[in-house]
């Protein structure tokens, strides 16, 4: 079993990094289907909805209460294989919507994004 961590830091606004992700799990080829999950630690004292990006389809994931932590799990429809995708937090209060870069997710991984104080 291999397990992998890649980090990708969130834009705020211009230039400003608000935000990490990484994503951990085993890469298997069976074909049968596990679950894709995404960990979003809310460090910050917004609330958040969180979208995942896939090419240019855009999904709501579920909302993250200021510090606090929620599990999502991705859609089926959404990671088969290793599939590139993106992620959004829309912060309930303020204008930013800060999007990752793209990360290759597979089926069975966890992808842990983390959202700093003062975000």
């Amino acid at each position: 079993m291999r397990i992998s961590r890649v980090a990708v830091l969130f834009a705020a606004l211009v230039i400003a990094p608000t935000a990490a992700c990484y994503r951990t799990g085993p890469r298997t080829t069976t074909a049968e289907y596990q679950p894709t999950w995404i960990r979003v630690e809310n460090q910050s004292f917004t609330d958040a909805t969180v979208y995942v990006w896939q090419s240019s389809q855009r999904l709501r994931l579920g909302f993250v209460n200021g510090t606090s932590s929620q599990t999502m799990q991705l859609p089926r429809s959404v990671v088969f294989g290793p599939t590139p995708l993106r992620f959004q937090v829309d912060f309930l209060a303020g204008s930013r919507s800060p999007l990752t870069e793209s990360i290759t997710v597979t089926p069975g991984d966890t992808v842990v994004m983390q959202i700093p104080p003062g975000a």
